[in-house]
Parts: structure tokens; C-alpha cells; sequence
């Protein structure tokens, strides 16, 4: 019972989302679903009567006149079925397009109104990818599911009332022979998605080997290393496994849709006798028993297929529940209702007291990642943050940027807790590059824009994202600024990996804000360019805090302090020259750095 009462409530909710897009056009195709359903029958009740009056006429009993106008009904019962259904594939192609637009525009604002954490989270992967396995279609395939029950519905109570007129007994037999139709494709459409879903794992590595032959980057190993084999077969094994599954499952299933076709034959033939029994006690006329026999068997189809449509649309349901569950999903970082508003117009004070940090975990406590932090970084500080990988680095600019909150401590932004700050204000003071930085397809000029894509265009918005491209060295192979970064595309170009990178700083220089973080901003960039882009941000950040996470130490020494990380805890922290006389870990690897620089130019 529960499982139905989702579905139902999946497919009320479904609705809604309908009736919000565009309510006229939604009661329209209810209305019109309702009419064909009905008036199939006229055609029966039609050709019957003419069936009759054609026996009158021969006794001579009747005219033409009668005949003529059952004719003219029954033509009339084919030609309006066909022009309403006309209008209804059109509306609800119209009603599918719009609803498209509306479904994709409200998932990303439920989407973007999440925090970064949320969405980094397993759980919320994981029921983004479980929902992507239908895409958002199965939302839109309910509506689908109340179109076809109105046709349906409106088929069985006409139906019902006819068969009932004609015979109480046709409605017994029709009920038993349908009966059983409803558990079959229940049973077997369960088995069928429990196969899908269990198989989740097995067709993701397949997309992902699929991938090595489509990616250019990943293609190329496949070609050196010979690597097509050992894919082909993977994909291959996982497949075959899958396919069988499919099949054992549709092979029941045929069986048992076997035994239900006895079952119904069983009926079928109970009622032909009763009807054919009744004609020749004269109770009803030979179109009487035509009207019999094909409402019976309509019936029958029509609960048959409204049963299939069922079962089909439970399994959307089942998919579209995911993309309802993302929509109700709430962001875990977020302002509080008394948050303090800020309009930040210099770098700020920012303190680290105590702070520790695990990452959320639903299935258990994680160990702690930061551990007992507490240090200062004061307006305009040129900070650089250094470590050996899993050090921490990252996940202390992500606890700065509110990304997540600190298990254990606090960080003041001008003597207030990060966590009472309206957080779009702390949001629009800081711009951050981390390691991974998206690529845009975008123009040039699109793709270092949207380091401020909120202002309002001025005079000197050109000149500033000229200024910023050079800044970053990307001005050396721009050529032009309106060109699209996308090879895909006529005229399209393609980038280097160096080329994306220098194009991601330009962006944080563009953005010009008050605390800039950057993540390895030149792990990819030659060290000519590297020279000058931290000539230009000693040169162009005076009296903004920057804040460098690397792992070349030779990029630090110009800092004012630096923090050097391990295991989580800051063991050592001081300018270039402090931490050198210190011989503590940061002498050791900056020298063992340097040592190996100088062997390679030897």
C-alpha cells in the first residue's frame, strides 16, 4: 500500500507541476481523452443498429430512412474520433514543449539554490544519478499516464453500462476475465525494474568505458596502449549479464501471460454462450449480439491496456519520485533568518579559532580532517597555504568559503561568526579558482566575463576584461575575443589545458575581489607565464587578500605569511625567511624543490 500511495502521490504531484504550466490546455486534453475513450462505442451501437435494420427491411418490417441515418451516424462516429485525436496530438505536443521548458528551468533553481556541500555529498549523487537514469521525461510520462486513464475510464463506464443494459452477467464475466491482468504485470514489471535498478553500477562502468572510445583524451590511450580489447570485453561481459537477466525476466512473463490468455478464453466463451443463447430465445436481435461481443472484447483490451499503462507507470513513477526527492532536497549551509547584512567594501580581518572539521558522512562519523586551526589573515595579506597532498589545504579555503561549517571552533570575519553573515554578501566578497576549474564553452570574452557576470555594463568593462586577460598571460594567444571555445561548433577552437587555465585566472583577476583564492592556479601554465602572473598579483591586488594554496614552493617566498599544513594541523607558519631559519618541514621540502629544479637544468 504504500508503494501505491507514492505513486499516487508521485503522480498528483506530477499534476500540479501540469496545472501550474498551463491549466486551459490541461483540462482541454482531459476533456478530449474523456470524449475518445466514449465515443469508440458509438460505433458499435451504430453498426449494430444498421445490422438490425437491414434484417427489418428484409422482413419488410422497416424503411431505408432508419438505415440511412444509423449510416450517417456511424460515419460521423469514425470521422470526429479522428479529428478530435488530431487535436489532441497536437495540444499535448504543445503542452509536452512547454512543460519541457518549465521542468529544466525549475530544476535549476531548486538545483542552484543548494550549497556546494549538499550536492558534493554522496547521497545526493547518488539519487541525481538514480533520477537521470529515466531523465526528467518521467515526470512528463504521468501526465501522460492521467491522459490515457481519462480515455480508458471513459472506455470502461460506457462499456460497463452497455454490457449491463444488454446483460448483468456479461459485467461478472468481463470483471473476472480482466482480474487477473492487474497482478501479472504488477509482478512482472517489479521483477523488471528491480533488475534495472540492481544494474545501476554495471551500465555506469559501461558508460564509462563507452566513454574512452568517444573522448578525444581518452581515446588516445586507447589507441597507444591498446586498451580496445580489454574494454570491448568489459563492456561485453557486464551486457550479456544484463540482457540475461532481461530475458529470464520476459520469459516468465510470456508464460504467464500465456495461462492468462486460457483464463480469458475461458470467459470469452462463457459469454459468447450466454449471448448467442439469448439471440436465439429472441431477447435480443442479431445486432444485439454484435454490440455484445465487441464491447466485451474492447472491454477487455481497453482494461488490458490501461493495466500495461499502470505498470508502466509505476516504473516512472518509481524514477520521477527521485527527481521530486532532488526538488525537495534543502540546502545544509545556509543564512540564518537573523543573519547579519553586510556590504563589504575592504578586505576584512579573517580568524581562525579552534577550528576542526569532519566531513559529513551518513553512514557513520568521519575521522577529522582539520584539526584544532587557529590563525589570523589580515586585510590585504598575501597568504600562501602549502603542504603535501591531503594535507588539508583545500578543505580549510572550502570551510572559508562556507562551503561546509567547522565541526569543532569558529571563523570571524571582522569579529563576526562566518555563520550569522548573510551569506550571498560573504559570497560576493570572495572569488575562488580551485585545482578543477570548469571549462566554458563560451566566446572569449564570455568565458572571463562571468568572473563578475552581475554588473552592470560600463565604459570601461572592455578594458578591464583586456586588462585581466593580460594580467593572466591569456592576451598572447587570444586572437580574437568574440572567438567560441568550443571545437564542436563552426569556427570553434579547442584549448590547451595550459590555455583553459590561464583563461580561469584572467576570470579571478576580472573579478577583482576583495579575498581572492586561488587553488594551483598555474599547475598547467609554463613558468615564464607563472613569473608574470604573480608579478601581477603583487602588482594589482594592493590591498586585497589573496590567499595561494600550491604545492611549488618557489611561488611562496614573496608572501607574507605562509601556513604549512600536515595532517591537518599547522605546524609551522611565518614568512619565506622565517620558515627557512626555522630548518623545520618547510626548509626540507623547499630545499628538496629546489635541489631537484637545479639537477634538471644541469
Amino acid at each position: 500500500m504504500k508503494s501505491n500511495r507514492n505513486i499516487f502521490t508521485v503522480s498528483i504531484r506530477s499534476i500540479a507541476f501540469a496545472w501550474q504550466t498551463n491549466r486551459k490546455i490541461l483540462l482541454l486534453l482531459i476533456f478530449l481523452n474523456l470524449f475518445q475513450g466514449s465515443v469508440v462505442y458509438l460505433q458499435f451501437t451504430s453498426f449494430s443498429a444498421i445490422v438490425d435494420e437491414i434484417i427489418r427491411i428484409k422482413q419488410g418490417v422497416s424503411s431505408t430512412r432508419e438505415l440511412i441515418q444509423s449510416a450517417v451516424i456511424l460515419g460521423l462516429s469514425f470521422l470526429v474520433p479522428t479529428i478530435v485525436g488530431n487535436i489532441v496530438s497536437f495540444y499535448r505536443n504543445k503542452f509536452r514543449l512547454q512543460q519541457g521548458v518549465q521542468l529544466e528551468l525549475y530544476k535549476i533553481e531548486k538545483q542552484s539554490a543548494l550549497d556546494i556541500g549538499t550536492i558534493e555529498s554522496s547521497s545526493y549523487q547518488n539519487l541525481l544519478r538514480g533520477a537521470k537514469e529515466w531523465g526528467s521525461g518521467s515526470v512528463l510520462n504521468l501526465q501522460d499516464f492521467i491522459f490515457t486513464s481519462a480515455t480508458s475510464f471513459a472506455g470502461i463506464i460506457t462499456s460497463i453500462g452497455i454490457l449491463w443494459a444488454l446483460n448483468r452477467w456479461l459485467v461478472l464475466f468481463a470483471a473476472l476475465a480482466a482480474a487477473p491482468v492487474y497482478f501479472f504485470y504488477k509482478k512482472y514489471s517489479m521483477e523488471v525494474f528491480r533488475i534495472r535498478y540492481l544494474s545501476l553500477d554495471d551500465h555506469r562502468v559501461i558508460g564509462n568505458r563507452i566513454s574512452h572510445f568517444e573522448e578525444l583524451q581518452k581515446a588516445v590511450d586507447v589507441i597507444l596502449l591498446k586498451l580496445k580489447d580489454w574494454f570491448k570485453e568489459q563492456i561485453r561481459d557486464r551486457k550479456v549479464s544484463f540482457n540475461e537477466k532481461i530475458i529470464a525476466a520476459e520469459q516468465k512473463k510470456s508464460l504467464s501471460y500465456a495461462v492468462l490468455s486460457l483464463w480469458y478464453l475461458l470467459f470469452l466463451f462463457a459469454a459468447i454462450a450466454l449471448m448467442t443463447k439469448e439471440a436465439l430465445a429472441g431477447s435480443i436481435a442479431v445486432g444485439g449480439l454484435l454490440l455484445a461481443f465487441n464491447t466485451y472484447t474492447r472491454f477487455y483490451q481497453t482494461i488490458n491496456g490501461y493495466i500495461e499503462s499502470i505498470s508502466f507507470t509505476e516504473e516512472a513513477a518509481r524514477y520521477a519520485a527521485r527527481w521530486f526527492e532532488l526538488f525537495e532536497t534543502e540546502p545544509k549551509i545556509r543564512s540564518r533568518k537573523d543573519a547579519v547584512r553586510i556590504s563589504f567594501t575592504t578586505a576584512p580581518l579573517i580568524e581562525f579559532k579552534n577550528v576542526s572539521f569532519r566531513y559529513p558522512n551518513e553512514e557513520g562519523e568521519t575521522p577529522l580532517v582539520l584539526q584544532s586551526l587557529s590563525f589570523t589573515i589580515r586585510p590585504g595579506e598575501k597568504i600562501a597555504i602549502v603542504g603535501i597532498n591531503g594535507s588539508g589545504k583545500t578543505t580549510l579555503i572550502k570551510l572559508l568559503c562556507r562551503i561546509y561549517d567547522p565541526t569543532e571552533g569558529n571563523i570571524y570575519i571582522n569579529g563576526t561568526d562566518l555563520r550569522d553573515i548573510y551569506l550571498e554578501d560573504w559570497q560576493s566578497a570572495i572569488g575562488i579558482l580551485f585545482q578543477d576549474f570548469p571549462v566554458y564553452n563560451l566566446t572569449v570574452r564570455e568565458s572571463i566575463g562571468v568572473g563578475r557576470i552581475s554588473e552592470t555594463p560600463d565604459a570601461t568593462q572592455e578594458e578591464r576584461l583586456r586588462q585581466a586577460a593580460h594580467f593572466s598571460g591569456a592576451d598572447e594567444f587570444i586572437t580574437s575575443y568574440d572567438q567560441l571555445i568550443w571545437k564542436e561548433f563552426k569556427d570553434g577552437v579547442d584549448l590547451s589545458k595550459g590555455q583553459h587555465q590561464r583563461l580561469a585566472v584572467a576570470r579571478m583577476f576580472y573579478r577583482n575581489a576583495l579575498v581572492t583564492i586561488l587553488d594551483e592556479p598555474t599547475a598547467s601554465i609554463d613558468a615564464v607565464t607563472e613569473e608574470k602572473i604573480f608579478n601581477s598579483l603583487e602588482k594589482h591586488m594592493e590591498g586585497k587578500t589573496v590567499i595561494l594554496i600550491t604545492h611549488r614552493f618557489s611561488t611562496v617566498k614573496n608572501a607574507d605569511k605562509i601556513l604549512m599544513l600536515e595532517h591537518g594541523r599547522i605546524i609551522e607558519q611565518g614568512s619565506h625567511k622565517e620558515l627557512m631559519l626555522l630548518r623545520g618541514q618547510y626548509e626540507a621540502l623547499f630545499t628538496m624543490q629546489a635541489k631537484r629544479y637545479l639537477e634538471n637544468e644541469d
